[in-house]
C-alpha cells in the first residue's frame, strides 16, 4: 500500500497502554485535513499510534472519498465494494504496525463514519470500538447479523450536512439489530469537529475501556474466591466462570 495513504502519528509515551487508532475523513477532503483533530484525541490516549488513512478514490470535485454517494441507484453495492476495499487496507496497515484489531480504535467524520460502521459489520471484526461523528446507517443490518463492535455515534443537532434524523436512524436500527450502541447530540453543534465533540467521544471510549477492565477484575476476583471455597475440589471446576463481558478489551 503506497505510503501516502495514510498519515502516521508516533506514540505521545511509551509507558501508557499501547494501541492503534485509526481516522477516516469526510468525502472530498484528505487525511492530513484531520490531523488537528486526531492530536487532540491522542492527548487523551498518548500510548497511541495514529493511523489516518486516505479514501479509496478520487473524488470528482476534488480531495478523495470512501465511495460515490451519487446516484442512489446502486448505492448500496457500491457501499459493500468500498467497505471490502477499505477493509483491506486496514487490515494491512494492522499488519504493518503490528496491532490486533482487539487493539484497534477506528474513528470516522461525516462519509468516515458512515464507512467505520460499515467496517465494524467486516468478519472478523477489525477493531473493538467504533467512533462515528455525523454518520448514517448505509444499509439496513440484516436480522442474521452477527453482534458488532461497541459503536458510539455522535451528532450534531443543528448539522445541515448529515442532519441528526440520520444519526437518530442509524441508532435505531444498531440498536434493535442488538448492537452495543450509544448516540450522543451536541445541541450547540454543527456539521463540525469542535473541542466539545473531541472531549465526548474520547469520554465514550474512555467509558469502555475501563468498563472492560472493571469486567476483567470482576472476573478475577469471582475466580479467586471460588477457588478459596473449594480447595479440596478440583481446580478445573473453579476456572469455569471468567466474569468476561464477552468483548475484546483495549488494556
Amino acid at each position: 500500500m503506497p505510503e501516502e495513504f495514510w498519515i502516521e502519528l508516533p506514540p505521545i509515551s511509551t509507558t501508557a497502554p499501547r494501541r492503534l487508532i485509526v481516522f477516516l475523513h469526510a468525502a472530498g477532503a484528505s487525511n492530513d485535513a484531520l490531523v488537528p483533530f486526531a492530536v487532540a484525541w491522542q492527548r487523551k490516549f498518548p500510548g497511541a499510534t495514529v493511523a489516518l488513512l486516505a479514501g479509496n478514490e478520487p473524488a470528482p470535485r476534488g480531495g478523495r472519498h470512501w465511495f460515490e454517494h451519487q446516484p442512489v441507484a446502486g448505492r448500496a453495492e457500491r457501499v459493500v465494494q468500498a467497505t471490502e476495499q477499505a477493509h483491506d487496507r486496514l487490515c494491512a496497515l494492522q499488519g504493518a504496525l503490528g496491532f490486533e484489531p482487539r487493539e484497534t480504535i477506528l474513528v470516522g467524520w461525516s462519509q468516515g463514519a458512515t464507512m467505520v460502521v460499515e467496517l465494524a459489520r467486516c468478519l472478523p471484526a477489525p477493531a473493538a470500538v467504533v467512533v462515528g461523528y455525523a454518520g448514517q446507517l448505509a444499509r439496513p443490518l440484516a436480522t442474521h447479523e452477527h453482534p458488532l463492535p461497541i459503536i458510539h455515534l455522535l451528532h450534531g443537532e443543528f448539522d445541515t450536512i448529515v442532519p441528526v434524523a440520520l444519526g437518530e436512524r442509524a441508532w435505531r436500527g444498531l440498536r434493535a439489530a442488538g448492537v452495543d450502541v450509544s448516540l450522543d447530540v451536541l445541541g450547540d453543534a454543527a456539521h463540525e469537529l469542535g473541542p466539545g465533540m473531541v472531549a465526548l467521544g474520547t469520554t465514550r471510549v474512555m467509558q469502555t475501556l475501563f468498563r472492560g477492565r472493571r469486567l476483567s477484575a470482576a472476573g478475577r476476583e469471582r475466580q479467586q474466591g471460588s477457588a478459596g471455597a473449594s480447595a479440596s475440589a478440583d481446580s478445573a471446576g473453579s476456572a469455569g466462570s471468567s466474569g468476561s463481558s464477552g468483548r475484546p478489551s483495549l488494556h
